[in-house]
C-alpha cells in the first residue's frame, strides 16, 4: 500500500501568499482613501463651525451697538470696536482682532470685569471688518447723516496645517440704531 498524501507545494503556498498580499494591498488602499475623505470632510465641518460660531457673536454684538469705534467710515481693517449703551447709561466696549490664538473677543464697560474670549481656536483665521456707511447729507465725517450703516465682514477659517481646504463666510451685518 502507497501512501500518498495531499499537501501543498512550496510553489503554491508562495503564490497564495503573493495573490492575498495584493487583495490585501488593493482593501487596504480603499479604506485608506475613504478615511482621508472622512478626515477631510471633518475638517470642513469643522472649520465651517467655527466660522458659523464667531460670525454669530459678532452678529449679536453688532446688532446691539449704538457707535461704532473703528474702523472708520468706509475704511477696512483686521480688527474692530463699538460700543453698546444700555438705557440705563452704563456703556459697554466690544473689541475684536486676529490672534495667534484664532480671533480674540474683549468685552469691557462700566460696572463689569473685562470679558476675554478666543473664537476658533486651533485655526488659522483671516478676519476683515469694512464699516460701511453711506452719508445723505454730503457733509464730513463730523456731522454725517448716514441712511444706510453696517460692517461688512470677511472671514476665513482653516485648518492649522493648512492640509485641507479653508472656509469662506462674507457677511454683511446692518447696524439699525442711528449714531
Amino acid at each position: 500500500m502507497i501512501n500518498k498524501k495531499k499537501a501543498f507545494t512550496l510553489v503554491e503556498i508562495t503564490i497564495g501568499i503573493f495573490i492575498f498580499s495584493i487583495l490585501l494591498l488593493v482593501v487596504m488602499n480603499v479604506f485608506s482613501s475613504g478615511m482621508k475623505g472622512s478626515q477631510k470632510a471633518l475638517s470642513h465641518q469643522d472649520n465651517m463651525e467655527a466660522a458659523n460660531i464667531l460670525m454669530a457673536q459678532i452678529e449679536y454684538d453688532l446688532s446691539r451697538a449704538t457707535k461704532i469705534t473703528f474702523p472708520d467710515w468706509n475704511d477696512t481693517q483686521s480688527e474692530a470696536q463699538w460700543k453698546f449703551e444700555s438705557e440705563d447709561g452704563k456703556e459697554v466696549t466690544f473689541f475684536y482682532e486676529k490672534s495667534s490664538e484664532g480671533v480674540h473677543r474683549n468685552v469691557t464697560g462700566d460696572g463689569i470685569a473685562p470679558i476675554n474670549y478666543y473664537f476658533a481656536k486651533g485655526h488659522t483665521v483671516n478676519i476683515s471688518f469694512t464699516h460701511f456707511a453711506v452719508d445723505a447729507g454730503g457733509g464730513n465725517n463730523d456731522d454725517l447723516l448716514v441712511e444706510k450703516h453696517g460692517m461688512w465682514i470677511d472671514l476665513e477659517v482653516g485648518d492649522p496645517k493648512g492640509k485641507y481646504p479653508s472656509f469662506t463666510m462674507n457677511k454683511l451685518i446692518v447696524v439699525r440704531r442711528p449714531f
